[in-house]
């Protein structure tokens, strides 16, 4: 859950960021060629920035998936031997 809400922050966080570079760049587009070619390189950052974030996030989720994964196939094998167990137990009892 703290993963999600990692998540969602990032987004809203970096949302701005990007639509405020786009917003830079038309303006400095019409102002002269050098101011636009800066804007570019600040909205192209801002995208990159935004991306390595998006990266970070997603590696966590892969991180999270791969422990439960772990997790989950640690239990199903101490449910199987559980069940083998019984079963030997079941069969010694209907051996008198």
């Amino acid at each position: 859950m703290n993963h999600r809400v990692a998540i969602a922050c990032l987004f809203v966080v970096s949302s701005p960021l990007a639509m405020a570079a786009q917003q830079t760049q038309t303006k400095a587009a019409h102002a002269d060629p050098a101011a636009a070619t800066r804007a570019k390189v600040a909205a192209v950052h801002g995208e990159a920035q935004a991306e390595d974030a998006n990266v970070r996030h997603l590696k966590a989720r892969v991180d999270a998936l791969e422990s439960d994964t772990q997790a989950a196939g640690r239990q199903l094998d101490d449910r199987d031997r559980k069940i083998a167990e019984l079963e030997r137990e079941l069969d010694a009892q209907r051996k008198p």
